[in-house]
């Protein structure tokens, strides 16, 4: 999911979500203007990162491989807390770039989740090249695809997760599984999605039907009941970060609040950057078991 290195001189205001694949953790949402940009992953805290002049901060900042500086985190309930070297004076340009986006942010949070800007997908196929097994990675401009591309679809990263989404029990054999489906030649194509979600393949311009992209983001069809019950208890296992996508039908998105409850943990992540809910009774009930597991956790856990 990558980003733009720096957005133009005097760019306007720019809300736009990406997709955090490979593993699948959620909706990135992000904030660019002129003054920088400010990200987040669960749309409570932000990244603020502003845009340097390196010309007038060379002495302050050694490095100019990146334009932007993380200047600090903010969030509605404990405000900005600046990381150490971000200047605090009133009156420095990048405390007032870092002010700017604050109040873009203040503006814009009625507005998220913000709309899915990651259109260009790139899917791992069955060893066939048939049917599409997962999704290894989106970028927002064609400009940015990934080098090297990624070969491998993971279930899980870390080896106990990350706080928003624990590692799934069964990570090593699914990705054994969608390993073996793809075969040894393995077969992976950019595809550029339309509207009505159908797809076309950069390089050949084919055409996929809308229908044939997994909505979940990896194949429910497997040749063995015991494939197809793994890949259901992994769906159901991230079922908090998958209902932040954008194109689910109301019968899908249906299907996983009914398993919120599984890694309730992960839902308060999450739950701000959901388009919207079929049940919001499955949510507050999947939200309580969550703070209750919280209130329940031993210091050993943490």
């Amino acid at each position: 999911m990558p980003l733009p290195s720096r957005p133009a001189v005097d760019m306007p205001l720019r809300c736009y979500a990406i997709r955090r694949v490979n593993p699948f953790l959620g909706v990135m949402q992000v904030l660019e203007t002129s003054a920088g940009r400010a990200i987040s992953t669960n749309g409570v805290v932000w990244d603020i990162e502003v845009l340097v002049d390196w010309e007038q901060h060379s002495a302050q900042f050694n490095s100019r491989e990146n334009a932007f500086y993380r200047y600090g985190l903010w969030s509605q309930e404990d405000g900005l807390v600046n990381r150490p070297l971000a200047p605090h004076l009133d009156n420095d340009p990048l405390t007032r770039q870092c002010n700017d986006l604050i109040e873009c942010i203040e503006k814009n949070l009625q507005n998220l989740p913000f709309e899915l800007s990651d259109q260009t997908e790139l899917w791992l196929f069955d060893e066939k090249g048939e049917q599409l097994l997962a999704l290894l990675a989106s970028v927002s401009d064609e400009k940015l695809l990934p080098s090297p591309e990624p070969r491998y679809w993971s279930a899980s990263i870390g080896a106990e997760g990350v706080p928003s989404q624990k590692r799934f029990p069964e990570t090593r054999e699914l990705e054994q599984q969608v390993k073996k489906a793809a075969g040894f030649n393995i077969r992976k194509h950019w595809i550029r999605r339309r509207p009505d979600s159908s797809g076309v393949m950069i390089h050949s311009a084919k055409v996929i039907d809308g229908s044939l992209f997994p909505a979940y983001l990896i194949s429910e069809s497997w040749r063995t009941e015991e494939e197809s019950e793994r890949v259901r208890d992994y769906i159901n296992w991230i079922a908090p970060s998958l209902l932040t996508l954008q194109s689910l039908s109301v019968s899908q998105r249906k299907r996983l609040e009914d398993y919120l409850h599984v890694q309730a943990i992960s839902v308060e992540h999450h739950w701000h950057l959901y388009p919207e809910l079929v049940s919001p009774d499955a949510l507050m009930a999947a939200r309580v078991q969550s703070q209750l597991q919280m209130l329940n956790k031993k210091p050993s856990d943490e």
